[in-house]
């Protein structure tokens, strides 16, 4: 329960964005693997850093464009897909402020994903305050709008009674939602929250 989790929803211009970006040379590919490994020991302490299931998606301008003018169309898609560019700084320098925004209109428009991953900008303090309530309430909204990642997000945060009352028959029943519905954070949550401690 201590890892950022990002899946990555399968889509052909995608590969080919992320490839793109990243074609250029090893050292680039190693310099973000590297970053994102750094991002994932920089959590708070206590803090159980989960990003909701994120679209990754990176590259040329052109397509930095497309990702803009979606989420200006109020495309949900893509302003998660433009939130998760500036978050993870996939081509763009990072800009949490434009991660931010484009993920409350993408969960404004109803996305699961980014609902969730405001979520983790509220659970993480990015961008934002850290407000635990809020981010059950966001992560709640996921799971409700079918996110599995939202699901365990959310079981994470009853496990340990963090912006919610603490409720261990909530939180084993959202990890399973989660894990019968594709999440592997959902799986390994419900294992690791199953177990009993020595």
């Amino acid at each position: 329960m201590n890892d950022i989790d990002i899946a990555v929803t399968p889509r052909a211009p995608v590969a080919r964005v992320f490839l793109a970006a990243h074609r250029r040379s090893l050292y680039s590919a190693l310099v973000t693997i590297a970053a994102c490994v750094a991002l994932a020991g920089a959590a708070p302490s206590g803090a159980d850093p989960t990003l909701e299931s994120v679209s990754v998606v990176s590259g040329p301008n052109a397509d930095l464009v497309e990702l803009e003018q979606g989420c200006e169309q109020a495309n949900a898609v893509r302003c998660n897909d433009l939130g998760v560019t500036y978050l993870r700084g996939y081509g763009v320098p990072v800009d949490t402020s434009i991660a931010l925004r484009a993920f409350e209109r993408s969960c404004q428009e109803g996305s699961p994903d980014g609902c969730g991953n405001l979520g983790a900008l509220y659970e993480n303090g990015l961008e934002v305050p850290v407000s635990l309530a809020e981010a059950a309430r966001l992560y709640e909204q996921a799971c409700t709008l079918g996110s599995a990642l939202g699901c365990s997000n959310l079981g994470a945060l009853y496990a340990r009674g963090l912006g919610v009352e603490r409720d261990a028959g909530e939180a084993e029943r959202l990890f399973t939602l989660a894990c019968e519905t594709g999440s592997a954070a959902g799986c390994n949550n419900l294992i690791q929250f199953s177990t009993p401690r020595l």
